[in-house]
This record gives structure tokens, sequence and C-alpha cells, in this order.
């Protein structure tokens, strides 16, 4: 029997669901709204949690005046207490740090996808973006593997920090970075609303679902593609840098497929094209994966031979079946209303005089 704190668990969830907010409203401003597949949503997560990693082992000990250590082989460990005492005693050299990974993060991250996606999102065929994006992920995670001196190979990066680490108390320091998590996630949530009801948004709705008829009203269809995936991939990447601080850890064994798989889960679940919906995949996924986790802890505590960790790669696999099958369009289905104009005109129907009407 294992005691679970209340308190720990639902900070440990609330974090967990700002982070996957973020990605899902990313992969839902792609393909929810744009009608964009993205099935390389891990290669734009990686990027922040890879730049968390260059940034906290090279950039922060600058901030603080000191001489950066390599990160990697021999002096891994003295690179690892450097980088806990600067986080420890410098908290400002720390939340510059972290603006200048976000930011470094964004940009790239955007770049990449604005890039790939002008390229690709020429051809006829949209999906052959999806299949680029896929293996691109994929080809980039053995490449960061494979170079020694980035992430230190397969051993990955610890003592990436949060924050507040410097609090030296463990719960303050956790509640503080949920808000963090939490705002993040609110401040992407509200653009996101105020893109998706911008011209802008409505022309991208339009071109999801009928290019030809989008074009022919001289819309640039590959820019407005492209113009996307950048806002979505930089919101994607903040995500990442959240992730990798949430976990302290960097480790190209944690962007795989499988989390790509996680964010489309979130997004079908919720409601496709409703940023209400990517919240709350993003909510339910969190809770599923804290209790899978949990369950995975208990079952092996207890000697039991079932491998636990593998059931939350079957739960996703039959709740997207299930939603495809049974509510394709989400447990928050897209409203058709995509401006004020309807209620503005309701109002003034209301308010026009009988006579006026007749």
């Amino acid at each position: 029997m294992i005691n679970i704190d209340i308190g720990a668990t639902a900070v440990a969830i609330l974090t967990l669901f700002g982070i996957y907010s973020l990605m899902a409203i990313s992969l839902n401003l792609e393909y929810g709204v744009a009608g964009v597949p993205n099935f390389g949503q891990a290669l734009f997560i990686s990027i922040g949690a890879y730049t968390a990693g260059v940034t906290y082992t090279r950039i922060l000990p600058l901030l603080a005046g000191l001489e950066s250590v390599h990160p990697c082989g021999p002096t891994m460990g003295q690179a690892l207490q450097l980088r806990s005492e600067v986080m420890a005693a410098q908290p400002v050299a720390g939340f510059i740090n972290l603006a200048l990974t976000f930011l470094i993060a964004a940009i790239l991250a955007g770049a990449v996808g604005f890039a790939v996606s002008y390229v690709t999102l020429r051809l006829k065929e949209e999906w052959f973006l999806a299949l680029v994006l896929l293996v691109g992920g994929e080809t980039v995670r053995i490449v960061v593997r494979g170079a020694d001196d980035l992430i230190c190979s397969h051993n990955g990066i610890s003592g990436i920090a949060q924050p507040f680490y410097f609090l030296g108390d463990a719960r303050s320091s956790s509640v503080l970075f949920m808000l963090l998590t939490l705002a993040l996630a609110l401040v992407a949530y509200v653009y996101s609303q105020r893109l998706t009801h911008s011209p802008f948004g409505r022309m991208l709705k339009g071109l999801r679902e009928n290019e030809d008829v989008t074009r022919g009203l001289g819309k640039g269809i590959s820019l407005a593609r492209a113009q996307i995936m950048l806002i979505g991939s930089a919101i994607a990447a903040v995500g990442g840098v959240l992730f990798a601080l949430n976990t302290g850890f960097v480790n190209t064994n944690d962007y795989v497929v499988t989390l790509t798989l996680d964010v489309w889960v979130m997004v079908v679940l919720g409601g496709i094209g409703n940023n209400r919906g990517a919240l709350l995949g993003a909510a339910l996924i969190a809770i599923l994966d804290r209790f899978t986790q949990v369950g995975a802890i208990a079952l092996n505590m207890s000697g039991s031979p079932i491998e636990f960790n593998y059931v939350r790669f079957i739960a996703f696999g039959v709740i997207l079946l299930l939603m495809l099958r049974y509510r394709p369009a989400g447990l928050l289905p897209e409203s058709p209303l995509t401006t004020n104009a309807h209620a503005v005109a309701r109002r003034i129907k209301a308010t026009e005089p009988i006579s006026k009407r007749a």
C-alpha cells in the first residue's frame, strides 16, 4: 500500500495540465483550425527541450558571471553542481535564462515549422507534410542522440531546475511553477481564441473546409498555412521548455512518436477545432497519465509481473478509435459560429420596430 499526498498530486496534475494545454492548443491551431496535419509534434516540443538543455548548461553560468563547464564527459558532475549553485544563489540569472530559453526555442521551432511547411504545402497533397514531419522528428532525435556535445548523447542532461528552485522548499517552488505553467497556458488559450475568431482565423477555417474556394478568393494558401505552423510550432516549443523543467532532465527518449500520439489524442478527445476542447483533452490525459504512473508504481511494489506502463498506450489507442468511431467531433464539438455578427443581428432584429419589419 502506498501513501498518496493529495496536495502534491494535485499540483503535479495541474502542472502537467498546463504543459499539455500548450501542446494541445498548438496542434489544434494547426490541424483543428487550419487543417494542417502535423505528425511531427514531438519534433517542435523537443526543440524547446533541447534548447533548455543548451541554455542551462552554456548560457546560465555566463549570466551569473561564471565560466561555463562542459556538461558532458569527465566534467559532467562539476557542471551539474555549477548549475545547481547558480539556480539556488542567483535567481535573477535563472529567470533571465528562462526568458532567453523561451525566446530562442520559439524562434527556432517557428522557423523550422514555417520553412518545412511553406515548402511541402505547396504540393497538392498536404499529407506529404505529415510524413516529412514524422520522419524529420525521428531524424532529429537520432542526430541529437548521437551528438556527444549537445545534450550528452544518450546520457542526457540532468539538473535542469525550474526557476523557483532558489526557494529551497520543494512544495512552494512546485506550486509557483504550477502557476507559471497555468499562466502561460492561459495566455496561449486567450491568444488562440482571438486568432481563431479573427479574419485570419476564419480564412484558415475556410481553407480547411474548401481549399479551392479559398484559393479562388485570392488568398495566399501556402503562406497562410506556413504562418499558422510558425505560431503553433512556437507554442509547442514553449511547452517543450516547460516539459524539460518539470522533469529536470533532457533526454531524446522522451520525444518519440508516442508523444505526438498523446497530443493527437488530446485534440481528438476534446474536440477538433475547439480550443476549449483542447484544454479538456489535455486535462483528461494529464489525469490519466498521473493515475497510470501511480498504478505502475503500486503494481511494481506489490511484485506484480504486469507492466502497467503499457496499459497507458493501449488506453490511448482505444480512446482514439472510439472517438473517431462514435464522436469524431470530440467531447466539445467546434461551434459553427465564428463571429459575434449573429448575436448583433439578433439584437438589431429584436429592437427593430414592428412596422419597419413589415
